[in-house]
């Protein structure tokens, strides 16, 4: 049987959820880590592997975001 679509509702609002986790995991706001994680690749990896990714305990997508973001040369704490 050939894999669904996610509903692009349900997939914009995981991914705003993480972004805010990811940012308050750094003291920070989404406003200010967004662009970090658009820049160095982060929302590109979270978009290709939603599907796995949003099974995932928080903890483990923050700590994935954390080396996709060290891996391609940014920072945020």
């Amino acid at each position: 049987m050939p894999q669904q679509e996610p509903n692009n509702a349900s997939k914009a609002y995981w991914l705003s959820f993480v972004i805010s986790r990811y940012a308050k995991s750094k003291n920070s706001t989404s406003d200010l880590v967004f662009p970090e994680l658009r820049k160095y690749g982060v929302m590109d990896f979270l978009d290709k592997h939603y599907e796995t990714e949003h099974l995932e305990n928080i903890i483990y997508v923050i700590e994935d975001m954390d080396n996709i973001l060290k891996r391609n040369g940014g920072s945020l704490g």
